[in-house]
C-alpha cells in the first residue's frame, strides 16, 4: 500500500544522470509540500532554503525529525490502517521506526498536491515479514501535525513537525449534539450492514474523547472531506460535519435501489 506514482528513492550511488534525476525528484516533492504550508510555516522557511535541504550538508538540522510517508489517503486519529511496505526507502523508514519506537507522519497526496498537515502513525503490530524485506504492518493514527521544515539526508523524507490539538478556548460539544451523532452512527450501521469493529475496535460511545474521529474511523469518504476533518480544531465543528455526512449517507441508503453495503 504505497505511492506507486512516485519513483522510488535510490541509494546515493550510480551515474551522475541518475543522481541528477533523483535530486530533481526530491526537489519536486519539497516544492509540493511547500505549496500547501500555512502562513506560519512559510514564514519560518523560505522556498530557496527548502530546495537546498540535503545539499548544504554542513548546516545544522533541527531535531526531532519526523519520518514522512506520503500516500493518496488521509489517516485520522484513532484509525487503524493496514499497510504493505515494499519500497526500499520505506523498508528503511519502518525499520528505523521499529528499532527506535518512533511514529511516522502520513501526508495526503492528491494529484500534484502534497498536504503539509497530517497525522502520525504508530506501528501497533507487524503482521507479516517476507524474505525480501517487505512487511505487512498495522498502524494507528495518533497526533496531528503541520510540517514547517524538511530534511532529505536519508533515503526517505523527514520533517520538523508542529503538533497541534483542538482550540483550548472552544467550549466542549453539547451532549445533545453527541447523542444525535451516535444515533446516526447506529442507524448507518443498520442500513449499510457496516461492521467495522474487526479492524477499528469497539463502537464509539458518547463519552469518547474526539468522538468525531472515532465515528469515522475506517469509513470510506473522499480525501478532501477527511482532510478538512483532520485540520479542524473544533470538536463541535467536526461533529456538525460528520452529522451532515451521516445524514446524506442514510438518505442515500434508504432509497429502494440503493446498495446495502458501504464497505
Amino acid at each position: 500500500m504505497d505511492l506507486k506514482r512516485w519513483p522510488a528513492y535510490k541509494n546515493a550511488i550510480g551515474n551522475n544522470k541518475e543522481n541528477q534525476r533523483e535530486t530533481l525528484h526530491r526537489r519536486r516533492i519539497i516544492q509540493l509540500v511547500l505549496a500547501t504550508m500555512g502562513p506560519w510555516a512559510r514564514g519560518q522557511l523560505s522556498a530557496t532554503s527548502l530546495l537546498e535541504v540535503g545539499i548544504a550538508q554542513d548546516l545544522p538540522r533541527p531535531e526531532p525529525l519526523l519520518p514522512l510517508f506520503p500516500l493518496d489517503l488521509v489517516l485520522l486519529p484513532y484509525t487503524n490502517l493496514p499497510l504493505h511496505i515494499f519500497e526500499e526507502r520505506y523498508k528503511e523508514m519502518i525499520g528505523d521506526c521499529l528499532r527506535n519506537g518512533w511514529e511516522f507522519g502520513m501526508l495526503a497526496v492528491q494529484g500534484q498536491s502534497v498536504r503539509s498537515i497530517g497525522c502520525t502513525a504508530f506501528i501497533s503490530e507487524v503482521l507479516e515479514k517476507f524474505p525480501d524485506g517487505r512487511l505487512n504492518i498495522l498502524v494507528r493514527g495518533r497526533r496531528r501535525f503541520e510540517i514547517s521544515q524538511l530534511n532529505d539526508e536519508k533515503s526517505y523524507l523527514r520533517g520538523k513537525p508542529e503538533f497541534f490539538d483542538d482550540d483550548a478556548t472552544e467550549s466542549p460539544a453539547e451532549e445533545e449534539l453527541r447523542e444525535h451523532a451516535i444515533q446516526l452512527y447506529g442507524r448507518l450501521q443498520e442500513l449499510a450492514k457496516w461492521d467495522n469493529q474487526s479492524l477499528q475496535g469497539p463502537s464509539p460511545i458518547i463519552t469518547d474523547m474526539q468522538l468525531s474521529y472515532k465515528m469515522v474511523a475506517g469509513l470510506p469518504a473522499g480525501l478532501e472531506w477527511k482532510q478538512s476533518l483532520l485540520e479542524l480544531r473544533s470538536e463541535r465543528q467536526r461533529l456538525d460535519q460528520v452529522i451532515r455526512y451521516f445524514e446524506q449517507l442514510i438518505k442515500s441508503l434508504q432509497r429502494p435501489d440503493s446498495p446495502r453495503q458501504i464497505i
